[in-house]
């Protein structure tokens, strides 16, 4: 479908648009244990999403990807599916925006938040670790969603979340129709944590009701 601009900062490389469902976003980003980023690639690989769009940016790191034949800029990538009865978004990347600039993660943030309401999407659930804590600790910025949350078997969480997926959540927060959710699982190792990561993965699967072969 080519490029588009649904943001001053960001540019999208669309591949398909899908139908305007209320759909959930996972958003799985480099973060404490690698948590989110694991959690992901398997929701990509558990349900069979295919790739929605590339998305670009100014203030992502001044690289390229070089591969054996071809480079291209780096991106984030959103997938979707719709192959565990609901309309699912997952986000991800390898890597933060420009780390000298504390301007660019609000820009980008706002842009992907910008974008995903345009499909439709009106839950994001931002997925991290936490290298201070147990188990599961959640967030949410509507009142009974975080109790039903609780209920499923997690505590309320304390702290921050850094980067975008932190700034998701914090600027979705200031538009009233919609949920966000922050889940997130303690790490023994804060550099790459896959029992953390699985942790994570078994508790969306439980509160989204994914059915996920895992």
């Amino acid at each position: 479908m080519g490029l588009r601009r649904p943001h001053p900062d960001l540019k999208v490389e669309e591949f398909y648009r899908p139908g305007k469902e209320r759909s959930v976003l996972v958003v799985g980003l480099p973060g404490i244990g690698g948590v989110g980023r694991l959690v992901a690639d398997w929701l990509r690989e558990l349900t069979d999403a295919k790739l929605l769009c590339r998305i670009y940016s100014r203030y992502f790191p001044d690289q390229i990807q070089v591969t054996d034949r071809s480079y291209e800029p780096l991106s984030y990538s959103i997938y979707h599916t719709e192959n565990v009865g609901r309309d699912l978004l997952i986000l991800t990347g390898g890597f933060q925006p420009d780390p000298t600039s504390t301007e660019a993660p609000y820009r980008v943030a706002e842009g992907i938040v910008e974008y995903v309401q345009s499909l439709g999407c009106r839950t994001i659930v931002a997925v991290d670790g936490m290298s201070e804590q147990k188990g599961i600790a959640v967030t949410s910025n509507k009142l009974d969603v975080l109790k039903k949350l609780v209920e499923a078997g997690a505590k309320p969480f304390r702290g921050r979340i850094e980067g975008v997926a932190g700034l998701m959540l914090g600027l979705i927060r200031l538009r009233d129709e919609s949920i966000c959710v922050g889940v997130l699982s303690g790490c023994r190792d804060v550099r790459r944590d896959e029992a953390a990561a699985l942790r994570a993965l078994r508790f969306i699967d439980r509160i989204l009701g994914l059915n996920l072969s895992i």
